[in-house]
């Protein structure tokens, strides 16, 4: 019997000794693959191209838009930080500028050029000749119809983000009016229609009614990207003195947004019952998203187009982001940012 016992102590210990070696065997394997995965990533992550030295060229649609002062402030600080050499040349919206300003970037060399197009058809040309003469042309917002004009374009879908800005006002205004009744709560539109991809946008933003049956929209006025804030301030005014109980204005872009956030604060309405939305997350815009938790602006929330237009372009022109490109094209997809999320895209802010 204590012959048995013992056989069975041992039998117990050897099983207890394999099971330990097994769970070690198992832990060193997962340590090892772990570090083998590492080393996958870092290998990937190095893949792209030293630009150190290379020249880049950002042709802006509009620099006196503040949209496109900031995009390209975060744009030089992001390349300079690699080592490039960067410029910036303002298309003043206009067409012929802009085709003047990529024919003076060929002649300065530049390796990279970033094209916020004011007109699609009549840049191609000229950015097929600027490929000719070896520059790498990346076309930010819309694709050419013109595949030789470009290497990538990096597309949004304009009407998605129009729907997801209408989205997060539909959000608030479900949270902020729980018992309203249907076609109660009266919307503002701030729009623009100077191409397809505004119109795109703005269509999405008239789908409001759609995403909550209390919002009806009451007032509509077109803006410019020249007129800029002031413009938008003077329509926001209009559509608060027409409608006293307006609660939401929903606006093409930032310079909109922020006009319509100046008229609002202005007006003396009850902040707590009052938003403004907006697209594209310039850091003017970013910062009353912040304010409205005190009830310091009423912009509530904005739609940010990818990950970070610097960084989006870099990894592009790097090659370390070209399995991501598809038919010459990197689609960007529409981020919610609101007082709740905004830590999550900028922690240092």
């Amino acid at each position: 019997m204590k012959r048995k016992l013992m056989a069975l102590l041992m039998a117990g210990c050897m099983a207890l000794g394999c099971l330990g070696s097994f769970t070690t065997a198992m832990a060193e394997e997962e340590t090892e693959a772990e570090s083998v995965a590492e080393e996958v990533t870092e290998a990937v992550e190095a893949e792209g191209e030293d630009l150190t030295g290379k020249k880049v060229g950002f042709s802006a649609l509009m620099m006196s838009s503040e949209f496109f002062t900031d995009m390209s402030n975060q744009m030089e600080e992001y390349f300079t930080g690699y080592g490039m050499e960067y410029e910036v040349a303002d298309a003043n919206g206009n067409a012929q500028t802009q085709i003047q300003t990529v024919e003076n970037f060929v002649s300065m060399g530049m390796d990279y050029i970033i094209c916020f197009v004011v007109d699609a058809s009549s840049i191609s040309d000229s950015l097929v000749k600027a490929r000719e003469e070896g520059a790498f042309i990346i076309v930010i917002g819309t694709v050419l119809d013109n595949a030789d004009a470009y290497d990538v374009c990096i597309n949004i879908s304009q009407e998605e983000s129009g729907q997801v800005e209408a989205q997060l006002a539909a959000a608030w205004i479900e949270e902020t009016f729980p018992d309203a009744e249907d076609g109660s709560i009266k919307v503002g539109l701030l729009t623009n229609s100077e191409n397809e991809d505004a119109v795109s946008r703005c269509n999405g933003l008239r789908q409001i009614e759609e995403y909550t049956s209390k919002a009806v929209i009451v007032e509509e006025h077109e803006t410019t990207q020249a007129e800029g804030a002031a413009a938008a301030q003077s329509y926001a005014e209009m559509m608060l003195m027409n409608n006293e109980d307006l609660k939401v204005i929903l606006t093409y872009g930032t310079d909109q947004g922020q006009g319509a956030n100046e008229a609002a604060m202005a007006a003396g309405i009850n902040t707590d019952e009052f938003a403004v939305f907006t697209v594209d997350t310039a850091e003017f815009i970013r910062e009353k998203v912040r304010a409205s938790v005190d009830g310091e602006s009423v912009i509530r929330g904005t739609v940010m187009l990818g990950e970070g237009t610097p960084m989006t372009c870099y990894k592009l022109m790097d090659g370390s982001w070209s399995s991501r490109v598809v038919d010459k094209v990197y689609s960007e997809r529409c981020i919610e940012i609101t007082p709740d999320t905004i830590d999550e895209y900028y922690p240092d802010d």
